[in-house]
């Protein structure tokens, strides 16, 4: 077998196919003219995924989405309804809020103490009557942001006149309520900056080209030979790879490989009894992951078979990938540096259904596979309200193996610093794509659109 492709447009005849191909030369990974056009017409006009509903509990909780030249905090309002605001005294433009998180019941700014309530409004200026011209308090409340929010995600759109966010996502947002995503629990939140263009970065989740290459472990539990990958407007896309099994492109192994062992044994499935029959696995587990989640408490009636045991990865444009199994997903993606085009910062959080819902000790079962202590000890103290730190570090550091981001991932950032580099190179004048490419040139194209009419 080998990947397929298609075109999904969403509803109200919005096209998803752009009829030509942009031309990806390596001057828009790190020229500075190009940089600022994405930011002029991509950043400031695109819905961006921020963070998590989880952060705002109460009313008063804020975080901080940092997004290259600006600052946006977003909290909980008064009414209970989430708002975002650029992170600007409308005094002097001092940096209101200079933490990730937390809680207040004022928004002050610490430089001369201006104070505006959880709607934005300003409410308290000291001096007052010292300004020299009367203080228009009504015009000078905090500048708003667009928001939406949706399973458990908060998105913002920094241009007041954009496309509802309903139909940016469009037909993404019904695939995936099945999840549930708002249930699961942040078990993980982690950034490594890196000396690459976001583009880069993101070209690299785009494509199966080189997972034979530099991912050999996945030719043992998932078949990217044989993706299914789906084209939407705006630029967003889809990849299927089925999972618990091998990859296509090779012999069945007459026994069961290693790294399909883990999720047999989790749902008390005997490894050995699949002598033979390592193409039955994926079944087996769909079936069995059913009838074990009806005891333990995890409903998968309303997954399909394939949501079950498979790998889906849906990218938001511009820059969100969300990678997704029935128990865990990772919203996960690159953000440019505010200054300089050949860096980005990547930043994946992880994300969990409860254990409980999937967990019995005395019966050894186990429907994701998490059996190490660490796993259990976070979700507990997520519980209980417990937020994990956000872990930041370097590339070197993921090298050393000080810090992981899952395998999979710290192999590919092994690459992407030798990517950029090359890109620089008087001996390469433009990127050549194959058929099994095609996402990475849907998103290119959709690139240059929103450049063009952004």
């Amino acid at each position: 077998m080998t990947q397929s492709f298609k075109y999904i447009n969403f509803e109200g005849d919005i096209k998803a196919k752009i009829e030509s191909n942009s031309l990806i030369d390596p001057n828009r990974y790190y020229d500075d003219s190009f940089r600022d056009k994405e930011w002029n017409k991509i950043w400031t006009k695109s819905w961006l995924f921020a963070g998590l509903e989880s952060d705002l509990k109460e009313r008063g909780d804020f975080f901080i989405f940092n997004l290259g030249k600006e600052s946006i905090l977003i909290t909980r309002k008064q009414n209970k309804k989430i708002g975002a605001f650029y992170n600007s005294c409308q005094h002097r433009g001092n940096k209101i809020i200079s933490v990730e998180h937390g809680a207040v019941n004022k928004i002050t700014c610490p430089y001369h103490g201006w104070t505006y309530n959880l709607e934005g409004k300003l409410e308290g200026v000291p001096d007052k009557e010292r300004f020299k011209l009367k203080l228009p308090c009504a015009e000078k409340n905090l500048k708003k942001v667009k928001v939406d929010s949706w399973a458990g995600m908060i998105w913002i759109n920094m241009d007041e006149n954009s496309i509802d966010f309903d139909k940016f996502i469009g037909l993404i947002k019904k695939r995936l309520e099945p999840y549930h995503f708002e249930k699961m629990l942040l078990v993980k939140h982690q950034t490594v900056s890196l000396k690459a263009n976001w583009k880069t970065v993101r070209d690299n989740f785009l494509e199966q080209y080189h997972v034979d290459f530099i991912h050999p472990q996945h030719a043992s539990i998932v078949d990217c030979h044989s993706s299914a990958n789906e084209m939407f407007p705006f630029g967003h896309s889809c990849s299927m790879v089925r999972g618990n099994v091998t990859n296509s492109r090779y012999p069945i192994p007459e026994t069961v490989p290693d790294f399909l062992k883990p999720a047999l044994k989790g749902a008390g499935l005997d490894p050995k009894k699949f002598k033979g029959r390592v193409a039955d696995i994926r079944k087996a587990l769909q079936k069995t992951k059913r009838k074990l989640g009806k005891e333990l408490g995890y409903d998968y009636s309303k997954l399909s078979d394939s949501q079950i045991t498979d790998v889906w990865q849906y990218d938001i444009f511009p820059n969100t990938f969300m990678t997704i199994t029935a128990e865990e997903l990772w919203i996960y993606g690159p953000k440019p540096h505010p200054f300089d085009p050949n860096k980005c910062f990547f930043t994946k959080l992880t994300l969990q259904v409860k254990n409980e819902l999937l967990i019995d000790k005395k019966r050894g079962i186990n429907l994701a596979n998490r059996w190490d202590e660490s796993s259990i000890r976070v979700q507990e103290e997520a519980i209980k309200g417990i937020r994990p730190e956000h872990e930041k570090y370097k590339r070197k550091d993921i090298l050393s193996g000080e810090y992981t981001m899952t395998p999979t991932i710290d192999q590919d950032i092994q690459y992407l610093n030798a990517m950029q580099s090359g890109l620089h190179s008087r001996g390469f004048t433009e990127v050549l794509l194959n058929k099994d490419e095609e996402r990475i040139q849907h998103f290119h194209n959709w690139l240059d659109q929103w450049i063009k009419n952004g």
